[in-house]
């Protein structure tokens, strides 16, 4: 996937699909730039398994702590998973910290079927934006089109790669 670079815009969409291979490359970039002393704030997801190895639940992971708060866990004798409201209040409040920090990176996994209808973290995720804060967020191939509908089709698109991530980065740099 080509990257799509609207330069003066400082936020960028991480496009992946069902199999798109290393759905580690956004961690994995978030790290890196953590050890060369960057300050990246965010929120990532971590799939959690039962003991048959099926995925259960999901967490999301406050990248500056590294605390995990379960936002979705299976309703009992159900396979459907719950989201936790307040667990995603816990999230918006991460996002917003990033923000008042104005940190280096915010990043953002992912622009899910709530923030695609305007609920969930879309107001941080567009705040972010407007404060000038560099952004990546993840966006699942079939949501790019409302990603860039609620984004003004500013930005960039990147393919989930940390190669991509990392030459976006560079290209952010003065």
């Amino acid at each position: 996937m080509a990257s799509n670079n609207n330069s003066s815009a400082m936020f960028a969409a991480a496009v992946y699909e069902s199999d798109t291979g290393d759905r580690m490359a956004l961690l994995k970039f978030v790290e890196k730039l953590k050890t060369l002393n960057k300050r990246v704030g965010g929120v990532l997801q971590e799939a959690t398994y039962n003991s048959d190895n099926q995925m259960n639940g999901l967490n999301a992971i406050d990248v500056a702590s590294g605390r995990r708060i379960p936002i979705s866990r299976p309703v009992s004798n159900s396979s459907e998973c719950s989201l936790d409201v307040s667990a995603l209040a816990e999230t918006t409040e991460i996002i917003r910290q990033a923000i008042h920090d104005r940190l280096d990176l915010v990043v953002i996994e992912k622009f899910g079927e709530l923030e695609q209808n305007g609920k969930g973290l879309i107001d941080e995720i567009l705040q972010t934006i407007v404060e000038g804060i560099p952004l990546l967020i993840s966006v699942p191939k079939a949501a790019l089109p409302i990603w860039q509908e609620r984004s003004g089709e500013l930005g960039s698109v990147l393919s989930f790669s940390e190669e991509a991530f990392e030459e976006w980065w560079q290209d952010l740099a003065p």
